[in-house]
């Protein structure tokens, strides 16, 4: 398994230009650096896992964020420039909606490739170029990190870090949206441009946001789906036996992503309040509004950029018992 690079995007180029020496030698973009948990915890030994379940001479190299922007990593992979993603649907929803649409999900990657909407999803990434690989859910969802507690207002007058994603629960709750990357989260929260930060509740630890943040608020929402994406072509390119086995390795991994996951939150809640931040409870007329909120908000972006596939999406989920 190769270490984390950061490679320049112009050296990605070059190196596209002059063709991959073996079919299997696959390049995969990432969507944050090696310091968020989601990618040394999780994404490294998933790929260690689909390396030793190939009999084939599979290599993946990891680039993160350095050399493509989050936001920006969707069409390089589409046109083939690097062979994989590993990002969340949020990223990309301008583009297609469809990957965002399971974070609003109340299910693990099992219910929901029952539930048909797995296939949904890997079914409408397909008709832009790309393969569904993995979906590797945390389960624990997201949460706010506020500056002072929670009021009977619930974030009445505050201003909170969201992307488009959070901001039905943001404004039920009575806040004022703030996009903002994820980067600039410290040093706003340090000079009171905003008065909290919305982010799944891994992550915060490594970027030390206890140290200007004291609060996280309870009841968090939602789930958090770290979807593993794959350049159609390469996918075709690759033999049958290939893609069997990576299917198999990748679904048998979608169900320790969930453990994975769950530890590695119960660890972040630990260290949190051990650096000094505290539970702030929403009121039950608040906490109640939550998982409404997310769903319908969730659905409802992901409509108004691809109405049919969230329909398609929508109708599944509720038929199994798994919208929000």
């Amino acid at each position: 398994m190769k270490l984390f690079k950061t490679t320049a995007f112009a050296a990605a180029m070059t190196l596209t230009g002059a063709g991959m020496s073996h079919a299997q030698d696959l390049r995969l973009l990432a969507g944050w650096d090696s310091s968020y948990a989601a990618v040394g915890e999780v994404l490294m030994p998933f790929i260690a896992a689909i390396e030793d379940a190939t009999t084939a001479d599979i290599d993946i190299n990891v680039m993160g964020p350095e050399t493509v922007p989050p936001f920006e990593q969707i069409d390089p992979v589409v046109r083939g420039v690097f062979d994989m993603l590993y990002t969340n649907g949020a990223y990309h929803f301008n583009e297609i909606a469809s990957g965002m649409t399971m974070d609003a999900m109340n299910g693990n990657t099992e219910k929901m490739r029952e539930a048909g909407v797995w296939g949904a999803v890997d079914a409408q990434y397909q008709k832009i170029g790309l393969k569904l690989i993995a979906a590797l859910v945390d389960l624990n969802g997201y949460h706010i990190m506020l500056k002072e507690p929670a009021g009977d207002g619930g974030l009445e007058g505050l201003r909170i870090r969201g992307t488009p994603i959070y901001h039905p629960v943001i404004e039920v709750l009575g806040g004022a949206p703030v996009v903002l990357p994820g980067g600039e989260i410290y040093p706003a929260l340090e000079r009171g441009v905003i008065d909290g930060a919305a982010w799944p509740t891994v992550g915060a630890v490594a970027y030390k946001w206890y140290e200007v943040a004291d609060y996280m608020m309870r009841p968090s929402f939602g789930q958090v789906s770290h979807l593993v994406l794959m350049n159609l072509d390469t996918w075709n390119g690759l033999d049958d036996t290939t893609r069997s086995e990576i299917e198999a390795a990748a679904r048998e991994f979608e169900i320790e992503a969930n453990r994975l996951f769950d530890d590695l939150a119960a660890q972040e809640r630990e260290t949190l309040e051990a650096e000094g931040m505290s539970v702030t409870e929403l009121n039950e007329e608040m906490a109640g509004k939550l998982g409404g909120a997310w769903f319908s908000g969730t659905m409802g972006l992901a409509a108004s950029k691809n109405a049919e596939d969230a329909e398609e999406i929508r109708a599944l989920a509720t038929e199994a018992g798994i919208d929000g």
